[in-house]
């Protein structure tokens, strides 16, 4: 009835009364998270009436415009999103930031209780998803964070300045860290763009809760909004090959995960 975990909330065990008022609770937490404008891959558009999402674009608008004319996260920045007069003022705004950050070294030595340890400095959060379980850094890498250390990763914002030494993940800034293991990364050529994407393609999707990857037949335990055809998953537990008895699926458009069962 919080309407903030929808994944983990199993609507199967609600009656017919509850499941509507589960569903009015939903939408309303996902409208507040909306409205700010600040998390638009953890909203979820389709549950928004037209005039609720007319006011969230123009809410996303606002704070990319706000991030992108820090220009310090180029990256982060939804240029697409600009207006001309706009996309000018931020690349200004990017070339000065550029002009007045330090080089880059790549990596940074921090001292172990054991022994000194590599870790790789100038990373940011691209974004947090699924309550703190994903964590998309700027470099094209995810990372699954451990369930007891979500409860930290959950309040981390985009553009957050974060470490990264082994299998944890530092917050410079708050002096907060939580362990997590890779769970993926975009390749590169030598020219630096994307050779292939990452994970398995949704080869077919049917009302929210049939999929066919990987050739298998895969079936949402409640419903997997905003998994179409087209979209990749990669899988977080259980197998592609449909081995297992159930899997967690991590959608990389949308940052969103989903339970489904395995086999048809």
């Amino acid at each position: 009835m919080t309407g903030k975990y929808p994944v983990l909330c199993n609507h199967s065990l609600l009656s017919s009364q509850e499941a509507t008022a589960v569903l009015n609770a939903e939408r309303e937490e996902n409208l507040r998270v909306c409205s700010t404008g600040q998390y638009p891959a953890l909203c979820n558009h389709r549950l928004l009436s037209a005039n609720e999402l007319s006011s969230v674009r123009q809410a996303e608008r606002t704070e990319n415009l706000k991030l992108c004319m820090t220009g310090r996260y180029k990256s982060l920045c939804n240029h697409g999103l600009l207006t001309p007069e706009e996309a000018r003022g931020v690349s200004t705004a990017e070339g000065q930031a550029a002009a007045s950050a330090p080089p880059a070294d790549g990596a940074t030595q921090l001292p172990s209780t054991s022994r000194a340890e590599t870790c790789q400095s100038g990373l940011s959060i691209v974004s947090v998803d699924s309550d703190g379980m994903i964590i998309r850094l700027d470099d094209g890498t995810l990372w699954k964070v451990d369930d007891v250390d979500t409860v930290t990763s959950a309040l981390w914002l985009p553009a957050t300045e974060v470490v990264v030494c082994g299998n944890k993940i530092m917050d410079v800034d708050d002096d907060e860290s939580v362990d997590a293991r890779p769970i993926g990364q975009k390749s590169k050529n030598r020219a630096g763009s994307r050779t292939s994407a990452p994970g398995y393609e949704i080869e077919a999707s049917a009302n929210d809760e049939t999929f066919v990857i990987n050739g298998e037949v895969f079936t949402a335990k409640t419903y997997c909004f905003n998994f179409d055809r087209g979209d990749r998953v990669m899988f977080i537990d259980g197998a592609a090959t449909g081995a297992c008895a159930s899997a967690t699926l991590l959608n990389l458009r949308t940052g969103e995960v989903c339970e489904v069962w395995c086999g048809e």
